[in-house]
């Protein structure tokens, strides 16, 4: 390779990396280590941290910074750095913040957050830098914003149209356990704007079948009409599977207000009963807190 197309290798890559460049990318490009080290020796390049640099001739950036720190550790960009990056309401250029898979060593303005959910980061590329998810984005952001701040940050992201309340309840799920940071105030959020008639009941039922089919559980039909001996209509449930006349109604979301509504839900579901039909009653909180026992629970409702 000639002097001209490594030249040409490293500045390509400098361009697209806010001039910044890791050993193993000059390498690779075509330079010896002792090529890099007097380019460093003459101060063409700067050291920023072990075996990454940058160029003398670009100005440093907030961006570059958050990209060099990146490459050291081999992590992604997140909390509220991502947010940034996916360009949302409250953050446009703050303390930088990165997501590691392993213990690293401290690093100068660099906040660390060593992740035991790496494999769930869902990596994206935002103008040019590694960061997570939008969702994870988001999930990471309640561990360190406060709730009302969290709740811009969401709606923000679903009125740009990069999430949906449904797609933050599925991501709660996934990543909920006990003791994970952040998990607490966004189910808090989801919770209140479920009750406020945020999240159609049409997108909790969605989420619950597709748990159900990904487990291997027999599809429910979404919102079936249940009629009696002779056809009349007595209600309509979330999910049924009518082979087996027996169903499932999601009480987890407060649709439904006053006594009167209640009673009248109590009425329907007794007459579905006296028409041979079984009827179990799914709340939120199980879905998102007990996924793997809603799963098996499923499995014994229709095997029994």
């Amino acid at each position: 390779m000639s002097r001209l197309e490594t030249n040409q290798r490293i500045a390509a890559i400098c361009r697209s990396q806010f001039g910044y460049i890791s050993r193993a990318q000059a390498r690779s490009a075509g330079l010896s280590d002792r090529q890099i080290e007097l380019r460093i020796q003459r101060k063409e390049w700067l050291r920023v941290h072990q075996s990454v640099y940058r160029l003398a001739v670009i100005a440093d950036s907030w961006s570059g910074q958050l990209l060099g720190a990146c490459i050291h550790t081999g992590g992604v960009a997140s909390h509220r750095c991502a947010a940034a990056l996916w360009r949302l309401d409250l953050f446009s250029a703050p303390p930088l913040e990165v997501t590691v898979d392993k213990p690293k060593r401290s690093l100068h303005v660099v906040r660390l957050h060593q992740s035991t959910q790496w494999h769930l980061r869902d990596e994206t590329i935002c103008s040019g830098i590694p960061c997570t998810g939008i969702e994870r984005t988001l999930l990471d952001c309640a561990a360190v914003v406060s709730f009302h701040k969290l709740e811009r940050l969401c709606e923000d992201a679903i009125r740009r149209k990069l999430t949906t309340w449904q797609d933050l309840t599925e991501c709660l799920r996934r990543h909920s356990r006990q003791g994970r940071n952040g998990c607490g105030p966004m189910r808090r959020l989801l919770e209140w704007r479920i009750e406020d008639e945020t999240i159609p009941l049409s997108d909790f039922s969605r989420l619950i079948v597709q748990l159900l089919e990904s487990n291997g559980v027999p599809k429910p039909v979404v919102e079936y009409r249940i009629t009696d001996a002779d056809g009349h209509f007595i209600m309509q449930t979330d999910l049924a599977w009518p082979a087996h006349k027996k169903c499932w109604e999601l009480d987890g979301l407060k649709f439904h207000s006053g006594r009167t509504a209640m009673e009248r839900d109590k009425r329907k579901r007794n007459s579905a009963k006296a028409a041979g039909w079984n009827i179990q009653e799914i709340l939120w909180s199980m879905y998102i807190d007990h996924p793997t026992e809603l799963v098996d629970m499923a499995r014994k409702f229709l095997a029994s």
